[in-house]
C-alpha cells in the first residue's frame, strides 16, 4: 500500500461467499492495495459460519455471527442455540467482534413469523455477551426499533445498509447505533439518505461494500470507476466529503475511528 492512499475499514463484506472462492485471493490484494487495513465478514446462517471464520481467519478479517432473515425458518430455535454454542467456542477470540448478521425484512413475508422471534433472540445473545449487532433492517424499521428499544445495547451496532432520511437515522443514533452507508449512496436516484449525510454529524457513520451485493446487482454503475471492479469504498468517502463540505482526508479519518470504535477492533 502506497504511504499517499486513504486507510478504510470495509465494515460489512462477505467474502466468504462462494462466488468469491475463484478470485478471493486476488480481490483481497486489490482492496488492501487500494487501502484496505481491516474488514468485518459478517455470518449469515449456520451452514455458513465454520466458513466464515476460516475466510476471516486466513485473510486477517474479523467477522460476526448470525442468523439473516432470509434463512430464518421454523427451526430458527435449533439455530439460536447452535449460534449460542458457536459464540461460546470462540468467544476468546478479538476475531468474533459481532453478532449478525441478522434483523427483519419486510419482503420476505412467508418467514416473518420465525424472523421477529429470531431476531429478538439474538439481541439476547448481544446483551449477554457484551457484542455489537449487525443489523439487517429492511422496510421493517418500526419493528427494529421497537425491539432494540426492549433490548438496550451498551455496545450499540450498526444498522446495516441504511436508506432511510434523517428522522429515521436519529431514532437508531438515538440508541446508539451507527449508519452503514454503502452503495445505494451513490444511486443517483437516492434522495433522503443524501440529506441525511447532509444533516448528521460524521460520528454516525461507518462505510461498506456488501460486496455480494453490489457485485450482483450494481456491478454496472461501478465497474469502470475503481480499476474494474466493485470496490466503492473510497467513493462513498469522496460523496459523504462533498455532501458535508468537508475534505476526503477528514472524512476518511473519522469513519475509519468510527468503526474501530465500533468494533473495537
Amino acid at each position: 500500500m502506497r504511504s499517499d492512499v486513504i486507510k478504510v475499514i470495509d465494515s460489512h463484506i462477505h467474502l466468504d461467499f462462494s462466488e468469491f472462492d475463484a478470485r478471493r485471493e486476488q480481490l483481497i490484494a486489490q482492496m488492501r492495495k487500494l487501502g484496505l487495513v481491516n474488514a468485518v465478514i459478517p455470518g449469515v446462517s449456520s451452514e455458513s459460519w465454520d466458513r466464515t471464520t476460516e475466510v476471516a481467519k486466513q485473510y486477517q478479517c474479523h467477522y460476526g455471527l448470525g442468523i439473516h432473515p432470509w434463512y430464518c425458518n421454523q427451526d430458527w430455535q435449533v439455530g439460536v442455540a447452535a449460534l449460542e454454542r458457536h459464540i461460546l467456542s470462540r468467544n476468546k477470540e478479538p476475531s468474533l467482534v459481532a453478532i449478525g448478521e441478522c434483523g427483519l425484512d419486510g419482503f420476505y413475508r412467508d418467514n416473518w413469523q420465525w424472523q421477529l422471534p429470531c431476531f429478538e433472540a439474538h439481541l439476547v445473545l448481544a446483551q449477554r455477551y457484551q457484542l455489537p449487532i449487525i443489523v439487517h433492517s429492511v422496510k421493517a424499521h418500526n419493528e427494529v426499533l421497537a425491539l432494540l428499544k426492549r433490548y438496550p445495547l451498551d455496545r450499540g451496532g450498526v444498522i446495516h445498509g441504511f436508506y432511510g432520511g434523517s428522522e429515521l437515522a436519529k431514532r437508531y443514533l438515538d440508541l446508539g447505533f451507527k449508519l452503514g452507508i454503502g452503495h445505494l449512496l451513490l444511486d443517483e436516484k437516492a434522495k433522503k439518505l443524501p440529506e441525511a449525510i447532509v444533516n448528521l454529524p460524521l460520528t454516525s457513520f461507518v462505510i461498506e461494500t456488501d460486496l455480494a451485493m453490489v457485485s450482483d446487482l450494481q456491478k454496472y454503475l461501478f465497474a469502470d470507476k475503481i480499476n474494474g471492479s466493485s470496490l466503492i469504498l473510497h467513493l462513498l468517502i469522496e460523496k459523504i466529503a462533498n455532501l458535508q463540505k468537508k475534505t476526503n482526508v477528514l472524512v476518511s479519518e473519522q469513519v475509519f475511528q468510527n468503526t474501530l470504535q465500533l468494533f473495537d477492533l
